[in-house]
């Protein structure tokens, strides 16, 4: 002899009611989330690109620096180390920049599926 669940004995026309409520409190969570999401995509995106006229206005101003030295060298020898010079430092720099570009891009991509991670671990504790 088999029993039925409650929920089972319910009518039709509640379960439904029922499914129908669970449905609507998903896509309102879904798309909280993409909303959340959105937003930190925006501000990534912001975060990025004033980071990179950051590094635009680092290397004009240093670039008018060199041109200056580079102008006022007193010979061929120091205009060669200041180009040597020039572009061992830019090198560098651009390392830098890229790692710190690499990794605001890492932590700007964690803050747009946060809220996607949040929801599929909620999912996972109830």
């Amino acid at each position: 002899m088999t029993t039925k669940k409650a929920a089972d004995k319910a009518p039709v026309s509640t379960r439904v009611t029922a499914a129908l409520g669970d449905v609507r409190a998903n896509a309102g969570l879904v798309s909280g989330a993409f909303g959340a999401s959105g937003k930190a995509y925006v501000s990534g995106i912001v975060a990025l690109g004033s980071a990179i006229a950051g590094f635009g206005r680092e290397t004009v101003a240093e670039f008018g620096q060199h041109a200056k030295a580079t102008l006022d060298a007193r010979s061929i020898r120091e205009v060669a180390e200041l180009q040597a010079g020039w572009v061992q430092h830019r090198v560098e720099t651009a390392t830098a920049q890229a790692k710190e570009l690499a990794d605001l891009t890492r932590e700007k991509t964690e803050e747009v599926i946060e809220p996607f991670t949040a929801l599929l671990k909620q999912d996972k504790a109830a």
